[in-house]
């Protein structure tokens, strides 16, 4: 079955859906017919990003507009500057960070669309923790997109030269 997408515009401070998201949901399944979900993101300085992970249906991509965000896919990391992009096919373990003294400022998406209710039910349980995560929980809010296979990026064990 098709479903056809319907013309929107978005001020510059807005979201299409999932207010307070982190990232900011410019586009979902709902809107792209299922095609694809597009997020912005601006993570303060030295920020972790996700655990490593994989997705198991979902290739996500993401795109430095200022900043400098540290991106591992598989074993390799990269420093990704202003208008750098990484795409991270599912299957393969990625984790991102801002290491850096400085804000980072990106898009970023899925294919096929829908990542952004796993993101709105991650934060939901972020918002309302008090103490460490607990394993279990945070291994089913990931069942459906995929899986922890690490943990995030170490803000202290990245060389100086990637931190400033």
């Amino acid at each position: 079955m098709e479903q056809r997408a319907a013309p929107y515009v978005l001020a510059a401070d807005q979201a299409r859906s999932h207010p307070g998201s982190i990232p900011a949901i410019k586009a979902g399944a709902a809107d792209t017919g299922g095609l694809f979900t597009f997020c912005e993101e601006v993570m303060p300085p030295r920020t972790p990003g996700p655990a490593l992970h994989v997705h198991h249906a979902d290739d996500e991509f993401l795109y430095v507009i200022d900043g400098h965000l540290l991106v591992q896919a598989g074993e390799q990391r990269h420093d990704l500057g202003p208008g750098c992009f990484a795409w991270l096919p599912r299957q393969v373990p990625h984790a991102f960070a801002n290491v850096s003294a400085s804000p980072v400022h990106l898009v970023g998406g899925a294919v096929p669309g829908g990542i952004e209710e796993f993101f709105a039910a991650q934060g939901a349980y972020f918002a309302q923790l008090q103490g460490p995560p607990d394993p279990e929980r945070l291994a089913a809010i990931w069942a459906g997109h995929g899986r922890i296979v690490g943990p995030p990026i170490a803000l202290d064990a990245v060389p100086e030269a990637v931190r400033s």
